[in-house]
């Protein structure tokens, strides 16, 4: 119970007492009163005196609550010289019996791009810092969220910097990306297979320069005999070089979403940006289009699709498993370090669900529900199209990102409202070029999302992807 629900259970538990007090007394013989009677009666009249004194306790509490929070909005005044708190305005404030929601990273930059949105809803006429303290309170967390938003939320010069604190508030920033990528990982392949190989940020470079080994040489030791010369090899190595990749996408909302409640607004800003973003990603991770300078190669680039074996049923599922594990070590020379499927959901259940014989048993059933197959891990997810299937060592998956992700809202921007292969709103020609369908958010009192960061993958050495497609078992 908040402050002011157990005061008023209090006052309650007076009110009760006294009733049981006065219906007691009623009963009682003042010149010859029983022992029981007595005993009764001081009893009640006990509780009273303890309520009482609670409820003085309680009301006090929360006068000296209501006087801090004034001051610290900037609404405390005395009136009349006495010190009594006058009429004030209570930013959001926490029932009092309420334990605080522990803030993780995250939801610092759920947090700010909320009130980005609100910003805009209400056209910009108020800062967003008080917007941030009117939803979210004046506290240690509101802080941490205020420094989120000067370096991650465009149209951030509107909160004032705070030199003393950057270099904390870069690494508060570190953390929040980290665990903006983790947040992915129940939609999204990238941050799961990523998490299995090299992970390297750009900081402030603008290229980051991997060695990479050639499969083709080897610098294997070799049994010689005495006095016989030891066998020179010489490895053949390269480098791979990442170069910051900008990942983008828009999303939008509605205006009447602003006007939900702050959690309701909260969770549909994360949602979006999380669905949005895990397509985004491994629309690119999966694809077979070589590397651009705008964007890095698809997994399945230069790899030669393993022919899937016909005939469905468990002949097709197991043949097409050895084939792809075969595949692998072939392109390897046997070396798998962090080999790992990827399939649809729909694909794992099929798995799964396929049985060794007619009426017979599931063999890949328990290890499916265990998030393996043949003893390698499994990654889902509805972003990897049906019917196809990957398997590839991770250890050789190297993976770059930028310092921080950067967050834009607009409701004036004209958008066209393609997943795939956005074009230019107008180019020229003869005749000039129209983007269709486009949006003007301006018009459709609607909101849009903007979220860009630098991110960069590449594979190691060839050899190491191997993949599928059109299986007969599924």
């Amino acid at each position: 119970m908040n402050l002011s629900q157990r005061i008023q259970e209090t006052e309650a538990r007076i009110v009760k007492y006294q009733d049981e007090l006065d219906v007691h007394m009623k009963t009682v013989d003042d010149e010859n009163p029983t022992e029981e009677a007595m005993i009764v009666t001081k009893d009640l009249t006990t509780k009273i005196e303890k309520q009482q004194a609670s409820l003085e306790a309680l009301k006090g509490a929360e006068a000296k609550l209501a006087l801090s929070a004034a001051k610290a909005n900037g609404n405390g005044a005395n009136g009349g010289g006495n010190g009594s708190a006058q009429a004030m305005t209570v930013y959001n404030p926490r029932p009092f019996a309420f334990p605080a929601k522990k803030i993780q990273p995250m939801d610092h930059l759920c947090r700010a791009i909320t009130v980005a949105l609100k910003h805009h809803a209400e056209k910009n006429q108020r800062p967003m810092i008080d917007l941030l303290k009117e939803t979210y309170g004046d506290n240690e967390n509101t802080e941490m969220t205020r420094m989120v938003m000067g370096q991650m939320v465009s149209k951030a010069a509107t909160i004032p910097a705070d030199t003393t604190t950057l270099h904390w508030a870069s690494e508060l920033v570190q953390t929040v990306i980290g665990e903006f990528i983790a947040a992915l990982m129940p939609l999204s392949i990238y941050p799961r297979l990523a998490a299995k190989g090299g992970s390297f940020t750009f900081g402030r470079n603008g290229t980051i320069s991997l060695p990479a080994r050639n499969t083709t040489s080897t610098i294997a030791g070799s049994f010689f005999a005495q006095g016989a010369p030891i066998p020179v090899r010489q490895g053949a190595f390269s480098a791979i070089t990442l170069t910051p990749k900008k990942l983008g996408v828009i999303t939008t909302l509605t205006r009447e979403i602003t006007e939900h409640s702050t959690p309701s607004i909260e969770g549909i800003v994360r949602q979006a940006i999380l669905d949005d973003t895990a397509v985004a990603i491994d629309s690119i991770l999966l694809d077979n289009n070589p590397a651009t300078t705008t964007r890095p190669a698809g997994l399945k680039n230069g790899v030669t699709p393993f022919t899937a074996v016909t005939g469905g049923g468990i002949a097709a599922v197991i043949g097409d498993l050895k084939g792809l594990v075969g595949t692998l070590i072939a392109g390897t020379n046997g070396n798998l370090r962090a080999p790992v499927w990827i399939m649809n959901p729909a694909d794992a259940l099929a798995i799964s669900l396929t049985q060794a014989a007619a009426g017979g048993a599931f063999p890949f059933l328990d290890e499916i529900g265990r998030g393996t197959l043949m003893g390698y891990p499994l990654i889902t997810s509805s972003t990897c199209p049906v019917d196809t299937m990957f398997f590839l060592d991770a250890a050789d998956f190297i993976t770059a990102t930028g310092d921080s992700p950067r967050f834009d809202v607009s409701d004036q921007a004209v958008l066209h409202m393609e997943d795939t292969t956005p074009l230019q709103i107008s180019s020229s020609g003869t005749p000039p070029t129209v983007a269709a369908p486009a949006r003007s958010l301006w018009q459709t009192d609607t909101i849009g999302i903007r979220m860009i960061m630098d991110l960069n993958w590449a594979v190691r050495r060839t050899g190491v992807v191997a993949y599928t497609t059109a299986m007969t078992w599924n």
